[in-house]
């Protein structure tokens, strides 16, 4: 069960890399140490004349490749539609959170039912009749346990003896045999008069074939003994023999029965998660995100996965739970039969837009997702008709956990801050100052940048709204747009009060504040990202008088 919460974890985890990395995709073209532009040099601007700073072109495939996260797989169709892929491989073996076995103990008592001796003529056997003894083999959540095969523990007879003549004795356990030989294995010495004795035999190799017989877990033995009457002994044909058989510190290689079809409370957790900060909810949408649990499970145990204790909450103290057709019923997990030892069966789990709410869980822009899930063993699996269990040293259950996020996606005025020193920036020879902004964008989305001049202490000295920087092209019935469009704009610094020069020349951060809208987002469109789509940014300068940059 520890498996499928760290799973869940993972899933988190893998959320907050991909928005992230969205994000980054989405804005690296606001940051300008993001443009590469080759063998630039300062020029001398003349008045009232524009000269171009640079240009570069990005297709967007190129701009996800930016993002330089190994865990990232970048996909396509045969569309050129672009899909994020994270995957993880987690391997569980950790075969005791399914059965374990408790050190058992069996006292008992042989009556020997012997004839009384009164005062023995001459030294002679007396043979004790045969015993059939029966032992439980408790487990500790009262499971039905058919075999088990030992890589670890010891058996261990304690004897004494009620009688006061010596006994030769021998306790063969019949349903613990060696591996090997198929030879029940036999505990034997020599009891002194009125005295005791202790025998201990490993257990590796050996296996107990356990019987259920509708309330407990049990195997047998026979009891023989011979009683070395010597000359002038006396048996009163009432004492016994008193024992406790144990088995301690095992462990096993293999072990069958029927675990139960229990429910398994996983711990609860809350994980915080910060890559939503500053995004508003129903900022960022996607049309049909997936998360997808491949597993192979080598344990002999199918499960049923409960995932309605799955939601997210955000800083509004909004909350959503995961529901839909994947959590009104256990998702099985197959596992392979009692003749199928050392073979794996696979199964599939996917989490979309179809059978749940994932988007709305995504939309809200959470800061914590709750994780509170359960299994429940034998799901899908009656104990009358169904497949025994069983469990091996070597089980292990391998999960591929794959988040896939096409890029079918909405996006409604969504704002980010990007940030950059401007400290020591003079141009106190130029009454103008003009930065041309161009775009030619095949992208479905469209935005606007404010430009904030800031204090050292982050407060605002004078800002620049509304500069165009994203126009979207008309999205055609197909989805996929051919031809770009241009959008051009203006920022505007001169000298004056209040028209930033003086501003500029005090403050120490240039904020970037973007404010992203993907195309009829708010008639509830999802646009689709294609690989080949290209932008195109062109920045250029223009000053009414001489400026050396």
């Amino acid at each position: 069960m520890q498996l499928i919460k760290l799973v869940l974890i993972k899933i988190n985890q893998y959320l907050n890399a991909i928005f992230y990395g969205l994000i980054l995709m989405l804005f690296s073209m606001c940051n300008t140490g993001e443009l590469d532009f080759d063998d630039i040099k300062t020029p001398n601007l003349q008045s009232n004349n524009s000269v171009p700073i640079g240009q570069t072109t990005y297709t967007i495939k190129e701009l996800i490749e930016k993002l330089e996260d190994p865990s990232i797989e970048i996909t396509e169709d045969n569309t050129k539609l672009l899909s994020i892929a994270y995957r993880d491989t987690l391997t569980f073996n950790d075969y005791l959170t399914v059965i374990q076995l408790e050190d058992i103990s069996n006292p008992g008592v042989i009556q020997a039912n012997s004839t009384p001796i009164a005062g023995s003529p001459s030294d002679q056997d007396v043979l004790i009749p045969t015993q059939n003894l029966s032992f439980e083999y408790s487990s500790p959540n009262n499971e039905e346990l058919d075999s088990v095969k030992y890589s670890a523990g010891t058996i261990t007879l304690d004897i004494q003896n009620g009688y006061a003549t010596a006994i030769e004795y021998e306790l063969t356990l019949n349903d613990v045999v060696n591996l090997s030989t198929g030879n029940p294995m036999v505990l034997s010495g020599t009891l002194p008069a009125s005295g005791s004795d202790n025998i201990s035999e490993s257990l590796i190799d050996h296996k107990t074939i356990v019987n259920y017989d509708g309330s407990k877990n049990l195997f047998t033995g026979q009891f023989n003994g011979i009683l070395k009457v010597k000359t002038g002994d006396f048996i009163n044909g009432t004492e016994f023999i008193n024992y406790t058989l144990t088995i301690t510190g095992a462990d096993f290689s293999e072990i069958f029965g029927w675990f139960g079809n229990k429910n398994i409370a996983i711990e609860s957790k809350t994980i915080s998660v910060d890559f939503f900060d500053g995004i508003s909810e129903n900022s960022v949408e996607f049309g049909d995100p997936q998360i997808n649990f491949l597993i192979d499970n080598s344990f002999g145990v199918p499960m049923g996965l409960n995932l309605d204790g799955l939601s997210s909450s955000n800083a509004n103290g909004v909350s959503v739970n995961l529901s839909g057709d994947i959590t009104a019923t256990p998702q099985l997990v197959r596992a392979p039969s009692t003749s199928q030892v050392g073979t794996t069966q696979s199964s599939i789990i996917e989490v979309n837009n179809t059978n749940s709410n994932l988007p709305d869980l995504l939309a809200i822009s959470p800061n914590q997702f709750a994780i509170d899930v359960s299994a429940t063993a034998n799901y899908n699996n009656d104990s009358n008709t169904g497949d025994r269990n069983f469990v091996s040293s070597s089980s292990a259950v391998q999960v591929i956990t794959e988040i896939n996020l096409p890029l079918n996606l909405k996006l409604q005025n969504l704002s980010r801050d990007f940030g950059t020193g401007v400290e020591g920036f003079d141009f106190e020879d130029a009454d103008t100052i003009r930065l041309i902004l161009t775009t030619v964008n095949q992208l479905p989305i469209e935005g606007t940048i404010t430009m904030q001049f800031l204090a050292a202490d982050s407060s605002v000295l004078h800002e620049k709204p509304d500069i165009a920087f994203l126009q979207s092209p008309e999205v055609p019935i197909s989805g996929r747009i051919e031809e770009p469009i241009t959008a051009k704009d203006t920022v505007t610094i001169f000298k004056g009060e209040g028209n930033g020069y003086q501003e500029l020349l005090d403050a120490s951060i240039l904020n970037i504040v973007t404010n992203i809208t993907s195309y009829q987002a708010a008639d509830g469109t999802y646009v689709k990202i294609f690989s080949d789509y290209e932008l195109i940014l062109k920045v250029g300068v223009q000053a009414n008088t001489n400026y050396e940059f």
